[in-house]
């Protein structure tokens, strides 16, 4: 399981004006329901919503990995990028750029500590946030993705294939 497998070009926005985080959290909660048909958008924002309030999901440098357990089958994810970040408590105090929403089945949420930890890492990468808004098409953003994002098992692999 990687970032790629977890998102779609449909829950892929880039947004000009989301005016609050609750008005951002919306938008993924959205994108995320379209995931799954058991799903409806109510329900994810109040899981987005209550995680959120055990503490501060942005990481710094314009980032959030906001995510949520649910009922569901299959993990999904949904990516916002913002024109003009949007307040959150961020370590370094910068406003909030790009979210990167995750769901996780309830019944297996240790099997996605690594992947949680690898996305932390790839998205902290200093100018990724602008790179992705320039690209601005959300097909082309996850053309991107997969081919910049390796998850550390295949990193490994591909370390001793050479």
């Amino acid at each position: 399981m990687d970032i790629t497998t977890l998102l779609s070009p449909e829950r892929i926005a880039c947004e000009l004006d989301v005016s609050s985080k609750k008005r951002a959290f919306e938008k993924l909660a959205k994108m995320l329901a379209s995931a799954q048909d058991a799903l409806d958008m109510e329900t994810v924002f109040e899981a987005l919503i209550n995680r959120e309030k055990l503490g501060s999901t942005a990481l710094g440098n314009g980032i959030a990995i906001p995510h949520a357990c649910l009922s569901i089958a299959q993990p999904c994810g949904a990516l916002l990028l913002l024109e003009e970040g949007v307040k959150m408590d961020a370590p370094d105090k910068k406003p909030v750029q790009l979210f990167m929403a995750i769901l996780v089945p309830a019944s297996k949420v240790p099997d996605f500590s690594p992947l949680i930890t690898e996305l932390t890492s790839f998205l902290s990468q200093k100018f990724l946030p602008e790179h992705l808004r320039d690209i601005h098409e959300p097909s082309a953003i996850l053309d991107y993705l997969n081919t910049h994002f390796l998850p550390a098992e295949q990193c490994y692999r591909t370390a001793l294939a050479a």
